[in-house]
Parts: C-alpha cells; sequence; structure tokens
C-alpha cells in the first residue's frame, strides 16, 4: 500500500493504479481506513523495545533482553518467552562466533598452595590472569586482567605484545593504586606469576598468592568467564589490524562490562 502512496504523490490516477496492481478498491479503501487494535498497538511497542535494545547490545539474547526490559524503567517489561516470539518476528538473535585456538602451554613447576579454595567467602580478594588475543596477521598479543570475583568487576588491565611477568605485574601494580589491597590474589601456576617479580611485589604489599591446581581452572572461573564473555561478545566480532586498535576496543567494552551490562548473578 505505500506504493500506491508513492505512486499517487507522482500523479498517477488511483484506478489506473490498482488495475495494474490487482488491488481491489474495496481492499484500497479498508486499508486508509484501517486502525491498529490494542493488542496491534501494543505488540508493536514491545518490537520497538527488543530492536532497540538488541540494536545496542547485539550480544544480548531473549533472556538478556527480558531482564533488562525489567530493569529500566523506560521499557515495557517483557518475559522471557515473549522477549524470545519477538526476536523470531525481528529475526535477529545473539551474535556469537567460534573460537579461535590459542597456543598450548607447559609449566614445569611443583604445585604450590591454594589458598582460595578454602574460603566460601571471596570478600578481600582478587583473581588474576592472562589471554591470548589475535590480529588479523595472525599475530598474538596479550591481555592481564586484574579482577574482582566477589563484585565481577575489572580492576584493571594491560595489553602488550609479550607475554611477561612485567606484563603480568602492570594490572596488579594499577589496581593497588586505586583500591583497598586484597587479603589474597589468586592466578594459575604460569611463569609470569610464579616469577620472582611478582612473588616480591605481593610480599612488599603483605599479600598471600594462591594458585589455581595444574589443569584445573575452575578455582579461577570467574575470571576465565569474563576472558571468554570478553572474546565471545567483542573479539570475535571484529577483526583489529593493530595493538591500539585491540586496546581502545577493550577498554570501551570493559567499562560497558562494568558499568552497564546486564548480569544474571546480582
Amino acid at each position: 500500500m505505500p506504493l500506491i502512496k508513492d505512486l499517487l504523490a507522482q500523479g498517477y490516477l488511483l484506478t489506473r493504479i490498482l488495475k495494474a496492481l490487482n488491488v481491489n478498491k474495496s481492499t484500497y479503501f479498508n486499508w486508509l481506513k484501517w486502525v491498529p487494535s490494542p493488542t496491534e498497538k501494543r505488540r508493536l511497542i514491545f518490537k520497538k523495545a527488543v530492536m532497540q535494545i538488541w540494536s545496542n547490545n547485539k550480544m544480548y539474547g531473549h533472556r538478556r533482553i527480558s531482564m533488562y526490559s525489567k530493569t529500566n524503567e523506560q521499557t515495557p517489561t517483557m518475559s522471557n518467552y515473549m522477549a524470545l516470539k519477538l526476536m523470531r518476528q525481528l529475526n535477529i538473535r545473539s551474535i556469537m562466533v567460534k573460537r579461535y585456538r590459542k597456543p598450548a602451554a607447559k609449566n614445569n613447576y611443583v604445585q604450590r598452595e591454594n589458598i582460595i579454595k578454602k574460603f566460601d567467602d571471596l570478600s578481600g580478594g582478587w583473581s588474576t590472569d592472562i589471554t591470548y588475543l589475535q590480529l588479523v596477521n595472525r599475530q598474538w598479543v596479550y591481555l592481564a586482567t586484574a579482577y574482582n570475583p566477589e563484585t565481577r568487576s575489572v580492576l584493571s588491565y594491560k595489553i602488550g605484545k609479550q607475554m611477561t611477568s612485567e606484563l603480568a605485574l602492570a594490572p596488579i601494580l594499577d589496581a593497588l593504586k586505586h583500591f583497598r589491597n586484597p587479603h589474597i590474589i589468586h592466578s594459575d601456576m604460569g611463569s609470569q606469576y610464579t616469577s620472582f617479580n611478582f612473588e616480591d611485589v605481593l610480599k612488599t604489599n603483605k599479600i598471600k598468592h594462591s594458585y589455581s591446581l595444574k589443569g584445573y581452572p575452575y578455582d579461577n572461573g570467574r575470571i576465565e568467564a569474563f576472558h571468554s564473555i570478553l572474546k565471545r561478545e567483542m573479539i570475535y566480532q571484529r577483526k583489529f589490524r593493530s595493538i591500539d586498535e585491540i586496546q581502545l576496543a577493550v577498554g570501551n567494552y570493559i567499562y560497558w562490562f562494568n558499568n552497564e551490562r546486564i548480569s544474571f548473578v546480582q
């Protein structure tokens, strides 16, 4: 019907337009008089809301869109089922991409104490880890993160071209400048975290060091989960030509993650 309106604006006669399009006069005039029902109006409002939420956060699936609607006063509240149904009608879905394969790492150090495993309360403890990111030329760069597992927030991060003890230390040193010293920092048994430099900084600041068991990253699960989410929701969606590009993108994502991202765990 919008086509008929456009042709009328161009000066064509209505009778000729309807005949050419094989549209009955009654159909056309019924369309002119049509007013959406209250149910249809409500459905259009919800569709608009779903599209708006998804446009701003394309990694959101129906559950997270539903949760967003329940926490935002300007958005009509919808159930998981309604969000799923409307996403299907709009032909949109959460964007997730298959991960790339990182190089294998070996560790020959004797297992050190896993202190954090003894505690149910995560307050006063930080986690730290290094993960691999890849540029379009297949060059690896490395993201080191200091993370608060209790609040599920990133305290600091650093991206470097080499996976060194200096890189591992950088986010810890920065976080210590802005937050109260933790009682414990938990990491894996990687050489960057068992280095003299790393251990010396923790000792100087009277922080105990806890280590994941070899082959069992679960005690560091929350920071591992953050790195996985970062990659699935942002890194794998784009192509980065330089370390500067990936630095900017990671910084923007972490700000959004800390301040705006909907979390299912409160």
